[in-house]
């Protein structure tokens, strides 16, 4: 009966054995014998199984977001795009300041108008408008965008309510004592308010106002006499339409020169 009781035993094991593995079973002179042989096959479905954690159809937020700019979604002029950004991101490249060209990072554009940060991220929506002759170049919010000729088409960005929100947002705007208007990405008519720190130091001008667009802003507001480069200020920028020359003439220890040709100009207002 005891003997019984052992081989009944035996029996059960091998039955929750061969669950995760194969053998075989036989009875010899010295009693049952078990020949166990461990299963790969069981052993990969479980590690499979283990694998599969959360729901792969649930699209998870990415960082690629800090890359998409206007040509993602639109070439349309009055398009209007949302995007929402993630937590840390990155700068990528941007032409313009206020207006950027539709190929500039819209994230990192948004930095550059304060709209958002680059640690916290956001929602920020932008419109699509016709396309200009000149895109500013500054660093603004510690985003440095860079200055562009024509482009087709350009993008601002607006409020809740459909509104542009426009350069007036960043101004007075601080710029550098070699700051030109041609960073500026003025086109003729258009304004600009921006200051000039302290402790400038002089720079070449061409032209007695109107100055020359590559001409150093901070210069050419000592040499109007706006301003002493020691204690810097703020001055209305102006752009103008192209001049044929420009005729130099020395004021308030600024040195300026003369320019024979056609070149966009500025003034001050």
């Amino acid at each position: 009966m005891k003997h019984m009781c052992l081989f009944s035993a035996l029996l059960m094991l091998i039955a929750l054995l061969t669950g995760c593995t194969s053998g075989a079973f036989e009875i010899g002179p010295g009693g049952p014998n078990l020949y166990l042989e461990y299963s790969k096959q069981s052993a990969d479905e479980q590690v499979e199984e283990a694998e599969v954690v959360g729901n792969p159809d649930l699209e998870q937020p990415t960082l690629v977001a800090w890359e998409r700019n206007a040509e993602d979604f639109s070439n349309r002029v009055g398009d209007t795009i949302t995007l929402s950004l993630p937590p840390h991101g990155y700068a990528s490249a941007v032409w313009g300041v206020g207006v950027y060209t539709t190929d500039s990072s819209i994230g990192t554009a948004a930095v550059q108008m304060g709209l958002i940060t680059f640690a916290k991220g956001g929602e920020v929506t932008i419109e699509v408008t016709e396309g200009r002759q000149y895109y500013g170049g500054l660093l603004l919010n510690g985003v440095s965008s860079t200055a562009y000729g024509s482009w087709p088409l350009s993008f601002v960005f607006v409020d809740k309510s459909g509104r542009p929100i426009g350069r007036e947002k960043l101004e007075p705007i601080e710029i550098s004592y070699l700051t030109t208007a041609a960073n500026l990405g003025l086109e003729p008519g258009e304004k600009m308010r921006v200051r000039i720190p302290p402790n400038a130091l002089a720079q070449d001008v061409f032209g007695s106002d109107p100055y020359t667009f590559d001409s150093s802003i901070a210069s050419a507001a000592a040499h109007k006499g706006l301003l002493s480069l020691n204690a810097g200020g703020v001055v209305n920028v102006k752009m103008l339409q192209k001049r044929q020359a420009f005729i130099g003439e020395d004021r308030n220890d600024i040195y300026s020169y003369d320019y024979e040709g056609a070149l966009e100009a500025f003034t001050f207002e």
